[in-house]
């Protein structure tokens, strides 16, 4: 069944691309501006002048952002001269820049030559995306897909409204309103602004929320989590209110700072089952903490890179000694380095390592993040958490583009910021190794303190607005086997 719908998909996604390159191909010649223009990747194929000198920066299509936050990811400015081994580097490089602050689905660059040569005008001409989202939600309350499919059940499931505002007033702020009941109830304001200062590299942020669950995972046993269910009221409750310092320097390296205040709240029963659930066993947790983050980011395309270099370092100190009853002493660091390049046309490959340690007298279960959360996870264990304080992930891909990224028009959606779409097709083969080490629950989790290892094969669909669809056969070196889904990129 899963083959026969794979196939169908594969054939149908081919038909979309046929049609797509007979469109592009009777789409006709594309305008003049100017005296001479030279457009997107013909910039690379043109026999260009020693130099230019940019007389000024022309942009079309922005209704909604403002100039300043373009500018912000140029690599050049008016009056700038560009040699012309550098002009497609730095015009790509800017191109690419744009495209990363997920405000525009298209981007395409123009320039133009006038009579008074070598000045020269470059245009960029922007799709932006859709900026207020009010998202229904119905969505699955594990840690991924592949557990709900496993047991499928709608008491399981979350509902309600998230209200977004992308690119608030212009200026790349985010607004958002978050109202989810059902499984996890969830409700939270948050907004962020990338630049308050006139250099346009400091920004600031803030978050107040309150989860409650009344199904919440007490234990791990053979490396699968046992769930208890209070019967009247909330096995937990997680009140937060944060705030949050963010530095820009150039381009491609962020700060981040956060403070944060926490309160929890846990059934007695939770403690009954696992008296190591919460620091000293206590049915209330309030503490402050205190996180660090540094980003050095080089992909070029963020939600789904092939070329390019990523680097990130996050340390949280959780416990700072500030309330009278705070018993929280836990200190984390996590790093994530990722590297991607391309062999040959239509040939990428990608390797990255996650791993992260923590210190501090006790580590309380609740607090416990091993592996099978978010992307820290060896393929191939999807179905399995792996608890413990320390953790290395190291992740392969080799991938080949069986559509390479095409770009087509829905035409009964006038609104090109849905009716323009762009998808890309890859197979993709995959080797992950890790290991996991546990000092409090590892007698009854096999996978804990073991060598882990998976590989297999999968499909990776890309498309606008930041969508990723993978499937993934994969083997473990135990032997289990299974077909995976994700929505995340696999490095």
């Amino acid at each position: 069944m899963i083959n026969r719908a794979a196939l169908l998909f594969l054939v149908g996604l081919w038909c979309l691309h046929s049609i797509a390159q007979q469109q592009l191909a009777s789409a006709g010649s594309e305008p003049v501006w100017g005296d001479v223009i030279i457009t997107g990747n013909k910039l690379r194929d043109v026999i260009l002048p020693e130099y230019i000198i940019v007389q000024d920066i022309l942009l079309e299509g922005n209704n909604s952002t403002r100039r300043h936050i373009i500018q912000r990811e140029l690599l050049f400015s008016p009056g700038d001269t560009l040699k012309r081994t550098d002009i497609h580097r730095i015009i790509e490089s800017s191109r690419e820049n744009l495209l990363n602050t997920s405000l525009f689905n298209f981007v395409n660059v123009s320039m133009i030559f006038h009579e008074a040569f070598p000045l020269a005008s470059i245009k960029f001409t922007f799709v932006e995306r859709w900026y207020i989202w009010p998202f229904p939600i119905f969505e699955v309350a594990e840690r991924n897909l592949q557990d709900w499919l496993l047991k499928p059940s709608f008491a399981r499931t979350n509902y309600g409204a998230y209200i977004v505002k992308e690119n608030f007033r212009g200026r790349m702020e985010r607004l958002s309103l978050l109202v989810r009941a059902g499984y996890r109830q969830n409700y939270s304001l948050s907004y962020s602004i990338p630049y308050i200062n006139n250099a346009q590299r400091l920004g600031i942020g803030f978050s107040i929320g309150l989860n409650q669950r009344n199904e919440v995972d007490y234990a791990t046993r053979d490396n699968i989590q046992l769930f208890y269910s209070e019967p009247d009221g909330f096995a937990l409750r997680h009140f937060y209110v944060n705030t949050r310092l963010m530095y820009r320097m150039g381009i491609h390296h962020t700060h981040h700072l956060l403070l944060e205040y926490n309160h929890y709240r846990f059934a007695d029963s939770l403690l009954i089952l696992n008296p190591l659930f919460s620091p000293g066993s206590e049915t209330f947790a309030p503490f402050f903490s205190i996180g660090y983050e540094f980003k050095n980011d080089h992909r070029d395309f963020r939600p789904y890179p092939l070329k390019g270099y990523y680097f990130d370092i996050r340390l949280r100190r959780q416990g700072l000694g500030i309330l009278s009853n705070e018993k929280m002493d836990l200190t984390t660091a996590e790093t994530s380095m990722r590297r991607f390049w391309q062999l040959a046309p239509r040939w990428y490959y990608a390797a990255g390592v996650n791993a992260k340690t923590s210190l501090g007298n006790f580590q309380p279960y609740y607090l416990q993040q091993g592996l099978g959360f978010r992307g820290d996870i060896v393929r191939g264990y999807e179905n399995f958490v792996i608890d413990g304080q320390h953790f290395a992930v190291l992740k392969s891909n080799l991938k080949f583009a069986l559509i390479p990224s095409t770009v087509s028009r829905i035409r009964f959606i006038e609104n090109q910021k849905f009716s323009l779409i762009h998808y890309a097709l890859y197979v993709n083969f995959f080797t992950d190794f890790g290991y996991v080490h546990d000092r409090y629950f590892f007698k009854d989790n096999p996978y804990s303190n073991a060598f882990l290892a998976g590989a297999g094969v999968g499909f990776d669909l890309v498309t606008y607005y930041d969508k990723v669809f993978r499937t993934e056969f994969s083997m473990t070196r135990q032997g289990d086997f299974g077909v995976h889904l994700h929505l995340i990129a696999p490095i």
